[in-house]
């Protein structure tokens, strides 16, 4: 089939139906994502199978009635963070986000030479685009969608309080530009890097990690600054931001990339075993490394 062709009618019937549940009252159309979501997701179980089998080798203390709550948790998050990048009033987004750790944001900033947000899979990450609604200024790193009417779309809802998208392929450029306009860049450091990346162990298993965040850390001398998009009880928003990472004694090296990187595992993972079900445990975070499916 024609790329262009493919790419309409996967795109389109999707608008039309983002246009529909916006129609609703938003109350209304949360309410049919979520349950979309708990259906699909959860009870006929797209990916589910995957999601288990992580969670119960990555934190095999809990029992099978704890990992099915965590993954019907996860579900749900999963459907709030989509109806909350694609129905919610921006006002509403705004209103209920709260900020911790704002002075680890204006410490790094000090400094002057931007910083990277290393963030993950996390609760609602792409809830950030609201970030400079609170004067703090963000690009952030993506890998563009393979349906480019698609991207596009999305790539506009980022953009439209003033974050800066740039694309992962052509990505050090326009990182380095957005970091000496002392700018926020942020950039998902959970994610399987395959073949290109350090493999050492991430919650007992071996698992490939991206050195970009490291990198450029050290080459260019920038601070490091982990935070995380928290869903509260209440279904609130809290982006909290944790003290950064900044070692300007080290040299610019593979082994002090391997340091810096498991600094930041260790934070990600004390969140992650604190909020499991808001881990995006649908990804395969260990392929690149490990089979966690052979038994």
């Amino acid at each position: 089939m024609n790329k262009k062709l493919r790419n309409a009618i996967e795109y389109y019937p999707f608008i039309a139906l983002v246009k529909l549940l916006r129609f609703l009252p938003y109350w209304l159309s949360r309410a049919l994502i979520l349950s979309l979501f708990y259906m699909v997701g959860y009870l006929i179980g797209i990916r589910k199978k995957v999601a288990n089998t992580q969670l119960r080798k990555a934190m095999p203390e809990l029992s099978p009635a704890e990992r099915k709550h965590i993954l019907r948790r996860m579900y749900r998050l999963m459907g709030l963070t989509s109806a909350e990048e694609y129905l919610i009033p921006e006002k509403k987004l705004i209103a209920m986000t709260s900020l911790t750790g704002r002075e680890y944001v204006d410490e790094a900033r000090a400094l002057g030479r931007g910083a990277i947000l290393a963030t993950a899979h996390f609760g609602n990450w792409e809830a950030a685009r609201i970030m400079p609604c609170f004067q703090i200024p963000l690009s952030v790193v993506t890998k563009r969608q393979r349906n480019t009417r698609f991207n596009d779309f999305t790539d506009r809802i980022r953009e439209q309080h003033g974050v800066s998208v740039i694309d992962m392929k052509r990505g050090l450029r326009d990182i380095i530009h957005h970091l000496n306009k002392n700018e926020l860049v942020a950039i998902l450091a959970d994610q399987n890097a395959g073949p290109h990346g350090v493999i050492f162990e991430f919650m007992g298993y071996p698992a490939s990690h991206w050195l970009g965040v490291a990198k450029i850390s050290l080459r260019y001398r920038v601070p490091i600054l982990p935070a995380f998009a928290l869903r509260n009880p209440d279904d609130s928003l809290t982006f909290a931001y944790e003290p950064m990472i900044y070692h300007p004694e080290l040299e610019d090296n593979p082994d002090n990339y391997e340091l810096i990187l498991r600094e930041l595992d260790d934070i990600l993972i004390r969140y992650i075993r604190s909020y499991p079900e808001q881990w995006f445990w649908v990804h395969k975070r260990w392929k690149g490394a490990y089979d966690m499916f052979k038994d």
